[in-house]
């Protein structure tokens, strides 16, 4: 049975891929109203002369220059809003020489000069649409011009704010010297959090990417009926498996993600501690949030990277052994999925990751904050090697389930039966194969 075309919908968007995906579905579909975003590389005629000179051109083409649209549809049909503040933000961020408290203060006010610009923009054109699809705090303008006559879907890519705040004041009493790695709540303006609480009010449904994320919400007084859970997608062109390691070489752990106690850092740091050979290595792939100090124990043990390409992670992924997440609080874990399609096992909680890893099949599935089960699972792959290979193998082929493609059509189908079901009651959690 053919299902019906989605609605005319307007995405709005900070930079989550998820929305980037769902924008050129919507696109190619010829269903999106307006997708409202920061700024986005359009392959414009400046943007390719820039793109082209030596020095400039390098450092735009991995920065700015990365956050590409390719199709012309999407491109022609994209409205950015908030291009200064966005960039000004993104290049204080890299000034490395001012103190870390201060870069977090100043990108912290631009990026919300940002999300006013972008969420004012996006209200222009809700009430040309059916729909709106919008990322939290971005939505609230856009979906009070909407009420009563659009359907409106707010995109939360991580668990509800109070949880999260619940846990992080948990986390910083179990282990106060990771506190700087997670930034609170304070630097939000006033009113930041009940802004959020209005934009989950108005929306008949809450789009998240894991049960772990939608059980926070639950948790939090939101009927479950009101939350769609949509396992996110990988990019399955990148993201591929390499040949299999030889077996002589050194043991290598990875970790991607920013370097926060959000994601269990310091469990991971401990749990690697324990395990370290002669012949294992650690790799910490991402940017440093908060200040480096409470690393500096560890310093012995690993290696740091920052933040890398796609492809260039991908390769990363290819040349390791395992890849490791213990996180506290996620949404899903992208880095997780992309890690399994590149033929590596896993090790990750399941507060986030749960929906995607088969414990003992994918790789590992261990409790919270435990750096003993971590050690324990590295211990395991290091002295099986047969393991170690047979998991990557199965974590592949789990990967292939979770193609951008299938994001978005359960999306889509939602989008269909939402505004099918208005007026009228509420349209209830439409009926998707979770993971």
């Amino acid at each position: 049975m053919k299902h019906a075309a989605p609605p005319r919908t307007l995405v709005v968007n900070f930079n989550s891929p998820e929305l980037n995906q769902l924008a050129l579905a919507l696109a190619q579909h010829q269903m999106l109203g307006a997708y409202v975003r920061p700024y986005v590389n359009k392959g414009r005629g400046w943007e390719r002369a820039l793109a082209a000179l030596p020095l400039a051109g390098r450092v735009y083409n991995s920065t700015f220059g990365r956050r590409r649209i390719t199709d012309p549809a999407l491109a022609s049909l994209t409205r950015e809003a908030g291009v200064l503040p966005d960039l000004c933000a993104a290049a204080i961020g890299r000034v490395h020489l001012l103190p870390p408290a201060t870069r977090h203060r100043w990108t912290n006010q631009l990026y919300m000069a940002v999300r006013e610009a972008v969420a004012q923009t996006a209200c222009h054109h809700a009430k040309q649409v059916d729909c709106v699809v919008a990322y939290e705090g971005f939505a609230l303008p856009a979906f009070q011009a909407a009420q009563e006559q659009r359907a409106a879907v707010l995109n939360y890519p991580v668990a509800h704010h109070r949880e999260r705040r619940r846990i992080r004041l948990e986390e910083n009493e179990r282990v106060p010297e990771f506190a700087i790695t997670w930034p609170d709540f304070d630097d939000w303006p006033a009113g930041h959090e009940e802004r959020l609480d209005e934009e989950i009010r108005l929306a008949d449904a809450v789009l998240v990417g894991s049960t772990f994320a939608a059980d926070s919400f639950v948790a939090q007084g939101i009927p479950r009926a009101k939350m769609w859970m949509v396992p996110y997608g990988v990019d399955l062109k990148v993201f591929t498996p390499g040949p299999t390691p030889s077996r002589t070489r050194e043991f290598k752990v990875i970790y991607a993600g920013q370097l926060t106690q959000r994601k269990g850092i310091s469990y991971l740091l401990r749990g690697y501690r324990k395990f370290a050979r002669r012949d294992s290595r650690l790799t910490l792939v991402g940017n440093v949030v908060g200040g480096a100090q409470p690393l500096q124990p560890y310093r012995d043990h690993f290696q740091h990277m920052t933040h890398q390409t796609r492809p260039a992670l991908a390769a990363m992924y290819r040349d390791s052994d395992v890849f490791v997440l213990p996180t506290l609080v996620e949404g899903m874990g992208l880095v997780v999925l992309e890690a399994m399609a590149c033929g590596l096992p896993v090790i990750v909680t399941a507060n986030g990751p749960g929906d995607l890893v088969r414990d003992g099949i994918d790789g590992f599935v261990i409790p919270e904050r435990d750096e003993d089960a971590v050690c324990d699972r590295l211990e395991r792959l290091y002295r099986q090697p047969e393991l170690r290979v047979e998991m990557g193998r199965q974590a592949a082929r789990r990967a292939l389930e979770f193609g951008w493609s299938a994001y978005t059509s359960k999306v889509c189908q939602a989008l269909t039966q939402l505004t099918q079901a208005r007026p009228g009651a509420p349209a209830g959690s439409p009926q998707f194969a979770h993971a």
